[in-house]
Parts: C-alpha cells; structure tokens; sequence
C-alpha cells in the first residue's frame, strides 16, 4: 500500500508537486494516474442521469429497479435501495451517490 505523500513531494510553499506521471493500479482494470498539473477534479460534465454508470457496486442491481429510468431516491421499488438494506451496498456509498446527483441536478436546472 502506498503511503501518503509517496506519489506527490511537497515543495516548499507546502503544494503538493507532481514532476512525473505515474499510473498505479488499485485493483484490476482500475487505475489511479497521478499527473502533473492537476490542482482539482470535477465531474460536471457527467449528466446526473448517468451518475449510476459510474458506481460499479450499483451496476447488478439496476435491472431490479421498478422503472426505466429509475433516479434511485425517491423511487419505493428501486433495485439500488433494496442492496443497501441487504448490506450488499454500503450506506455510506449511497449517500455520496445521492450528495453527488443532486450537485449535478442543481448545476443542469441553472444551465438552462
């Protein structure tokens, strides 16, 4: 496992200061790429429609979902709730995934 403060030295204005470009696999087919000139990440470009795709854990319980287009929060019979009352998705992660869904909502509803 690598330690904090091994992919990026600070400097001394106390940034952290990437000189090189590595790429560290978590686990399969996941990686984590550690670049120069990167100060922030954003996800604004993602649709809150398609913020499902990008939480693997919701993937196999997505077809359990009552309806098409299910947004996963208010919906009764929705696939995703049922997973986290059965301790196959964690709680906590749900709730990331709701906290982000409503910041995109509110960023498409402003866009227009």
């Amino acid at each position: 496992m690598t330690k904090e403060g091994e992919i990026s030295k600070k400097n001394k204005k106390g940034k952290n200061t990437t000189t090189t470009i590595k790429l560290y696999e978590i686990e399969k087919n996941t990686y984590l790429a550690d670049t120069p000139g990167f100060a922030t990440f954003s996800i604004e470009e993602i649709e809150s429609k398609d913020l499902e795709k990008y939480f693997i854990e919701f993937q196999k319980y997505i077809p359990e979902c009552e309806f098409i287009g299910c947004t996963h929060l208010k919906e009764e019979n929705c696939g995703i709730k049922k997973a986290i009352k059965q301790g196959n998705i964690s709680e906590e992660r749900y709730q990331r995934f709701c906290k982000i869904y409503q910041e995109l909502k509110q960023k498409e509803e402003r866009k227009w």
